[in-house]
């Protein structure tokens, strides 16, 4: 059972058993098999967590695990709950040999929760989106027993929470698990539709009496007291067990109007020390860590006091919330300047475990902010735009970058100038993560003009921002501006980081094969081989990729000298170092090249196979232009079979997406390939319309060996005329 607090000195339960009855049914149905979800909706303290204690103790006895996680866990990171959730549970494994997850699922969850960026270039965002929620799906269902779910505080949940949740009600059809979300009505967290709601509001008359009867035992109040208390709290639970802790705490005192003015009161009664105590904890925000507080307030001593006193409760993950809103109940100024009590705060953040300071990088960075000491900020405002494109949320990562410019602009001007290298660097990732390619040239172009200044950066830093520059360019398709890049790096003395002036050739090359310079390519990767020969071992996802770029470049040259045997090899090895890197875009690309070398080698058994796994992979990512240029090779494997009709289907099915992306220049391939199996099927007359297209839409783009090729059919057409 995984359980965040114990269930002691609790309020006793009245007056809820139609919800609670409502959720035992849903329970017993979700024992059955049939996933249920359920918002529990009321202001703040009605009694929406006792109701949802009660419920936790009877399931658990009743063998469900309980799972309980906050809306309030890891404020400002993208999917909190779910991350702090699954970290806390990472130690509950299945049996040996029973698996939970797939092995890529497991790997997008590690990489998820410790807030890994991705390596390489997404085939689709959008795909690659959908796959972390799938696998954090996967890891949330139940194994063996039903499971209930509990997000409290649900109201405070991140856009991305959003969508995770609506994901996974919407697959609980035939699941046993019970969700059960906490929620204060209004703001902006909506509720997925297929869920029901069951509204927590305040009490009869007769029930808080009952409450009062059963909370009061030890002392004696007046009747004319009670009634007072019982119509000043107006049905609030929580309103009515301030004002009784009020009258045992000051006996004399006058009994509140208003559960407000009882929360006032009890805050003027407090002594110097403790509202010093409290106002000292209010800068943390509504939810911190326990450490962090202890720091703030001197040690462990004064919590039990505010644990006892209805200030604070637990919540998920060792960290606490407000259990009243001190606003209401007027809490002044006063104690230390506020300044410094955001800098102590901001310390005491820093002074946790690596992993727990990372996690908590939104709120050191406000603490950092609200301390007047926006260079302290800046590290942390990286990392948590880092959080967000390790959840692949490019957009939300470079609204965090544009805000960490502004703050570097104020800063003296060799600081300022190395803090928009960086920012201006790691902006042009997001942007390539989006599929921004030209927003990203222009990112990592500003990073390499600050390198021309003073002070200098070190070799790896420029050598890597040359090297993402060149990528993008390549990607753009402007061959010769690589190997221009290529050489600038020589010039500048780049070949002292030999891994990156290995992947830097691996692009030239890469980039000369598309030109039909097969032989410099060939000599450059002869090059690109001996600088990573001198290289540091590595075994990273970096050393992968450049290993991934460097076969791929090879094959590519290979396949380029009339030799697609050799070749095959070459793409094999790719998809083992694009495995290694995590890089599905290289791996899918590696998939279509086997199967057109195969292809070209005149095994079409094989070359088939690759072309249906490519085909597979780029339909589960979204990838559009793979899937175009995989059509493309079945049609003209297709074709060499004598198989036209088959060849004419798979052209279509890559024209149709072709022409939804608009790649003229793919248009005019797959046009060609149509317009030969139209041929062979003696459709002429439309052969030729698609042929006449196919050179129109190449010359329209400059595509001049696409061109070429459809006019030689065209001449083959007339003729047969």
């Amino acid at each position: 059972m995984r359980r965040w607090t114990p269930p002691t000195c609790q309020p006793p339960l009245v007056g809820r058993a139609a919800q609670l009855g409502r959720l035992r049914g849903l329970a017993a149905e979700t024992r059955r098999g049939q996933g249920r979800a359920v918002w529990l909706v009321g202001e703040a303290g009605l009694g929406k967590s006792r109701l949802k204690d009660a419920l936790v103790v009877e399931l658990a006895l009743g063998g469900f695990e309980v799972w309980e996680g906050s809306g309030m866990a890891l404020p400002g990171t993208p999917a909190g709950p779910f991350r702090e959730l699954l970290e806390a549970t990472r130690a509950l494994q299945p049996p040996p040999g029973v698996g939970r997850v797939s092995s890529s699922d497991a790997e997008l969850l590690a990489r998820f929760l410790e807030g890994r960026e991705r390596q390489g270039v997404p085939a689709s965002l959008a795909a690659e989106r959908t796959a972390l929620f799938d696998a954090v799906c996967h890891a949330l269902m139940p194994h063996r027993q039903p499971r209930l779910l509990v997000l409290e505080d649900w109201q405070h949940a991140d856009p991305l929470s959003h969508a995770l949740l609506e994901v996974l009600v919407s697959r609980l059809s035939h699941t046993p698990l019970l969700l059960l979300a906490l929620q204060r009505p209004g703001g902006t967290a909506p509720m997925p539709l297929p869920v029901e709601v069951l509204t927590v509001g305040p009490l009869s008359d007769e029930e808080s009496a009952a409450l009062f009867s059963q909370r009061v035992h030890s002392s004696w109040v007046a009747p004319e007291a009670r009634e007072a208390l019982l119509r000043g709290s107006a049905g609030h639970p929580l309103h009515l067990l301030h004002a009784i802790t009020l009258h045992e705490e000051c006996p004399g005192a006058p009994v509140p109007l208003t559960g407000t003015e009882a929360l006032a009161a009890r805050l003027e009664a407090l002594s110097p020390g403790q509202r010093e105590a409290l106002h000292a904890a209010s800068v943390l925000g509504p939810s911190f860590p326990r450490p962090v507080l202890g720091a703030l307030v001197g040690g462990y001593a004064p919590l039990a006091w505010l644990e006892t006193g209805g200030w604070l409760r637990a919540a998920a993950g060792g960290r606490y919330i407000w259990a009243a809103s001190l606003s209401e109940g007027g809490a002044d100024e006063g104690g230390e300047d506020s300044y410094a009590l955001h800098r102590r705060a901001a310390e005491a953040y820093e002074a946790l475990p690596v992993e727990l300071r990372r996690r908590a990088c939104a709120e050191l960075s406000r603490h950092w902010l609200a301390a007047g000491q926006p260079e302290r900020a800046l590290p942390h405002l990286l990392e948590l735009a880092g959080w967000h494109r390790a959840a692949l949320e490019p957009a939300s990562a470079l609204a965090v970058y544009r805000f960490a410019l502004g703050l570097a602009l104020g800063l003296e001007p060799a600081a300022s100038r190395e803090w928009q290298r960086v920012l201006w660097e790691q902006q042009g990732d997001a942007h390539r993560l989006s599929g921004a390619k030209e927003e990203a040239e222009s990112a990592w172009r500003s990073a390499r003009t600050l390198d021309l200044e003073d002070p200098p950066p070190t070799g790896v830093d420029r050598a890597r921002r040359l090297h993402k520059l060149a990528s993008v360019v390549f990607a753009l398709g402007r061959h010769e501006e690589v190997v221009a890049l290529a050489e600038e790096g020589y010039r500048e003395g780049l070949e002292t980081v030999p891994t990156l002036a290995a992947a830097l050739d691996a692009l030239a090359a890469l980039a000369l094969c598309a030109m039909g310079r097969f032989e410099p390519a060939r000599a450059r990767l002869r090059i690109a081989r001996e600088r990573l020969r001198l290289a540091p071992p590595e075994y990273g996802p970096a050393r992968a990729s450049v290993e991934a770029a460097l076969h791929r470049a090879m094959g590519n040259v290979l396949m380029g000298l009339g030799r697609p045997r050799q070749a095959t090899a070459e793409y094999a090895a790719v998809l083992r170092w694009s495995e290694r890197a995590g890089d599905t875009w290289e791996h899918s690309m590696a998939l279509l090249h086997l199967g057109d070398a195969h292809a070209r080698a005149g095994d079409r058994e094989r070359a088939a196979h690759f072309f249906q796994l490519a085909l597979d992979l780029e339909s589960r990512t979204g990838d559009r232009w793979g899937m175009a240029y995989t059509h493309h090779g079945l049609a003209l494997l297709h074709i060499q079979a004598d198989a036209p009709e088959l060849a004419k289907e798979d052209a279509v099915r890559g024209l149709q997406l072709a022409a939804r992306m608009g790649d003229r220049k793919l248009q005019s391939l797959l046009r060609c390939t149509l317009g030969r199996a139209q041929l062979r099927l003696g459709e002429l007359e439309e052969a030729g319309r698609q042929l006449q297209l196919a050179a129109q839409d190449a010359a329209a783009v400059g595509a001049r060996s696409e061109q070429l090729q459809a006019e030689a059919v065209l001449r083959t057409l007339d003729s047969l005329r």
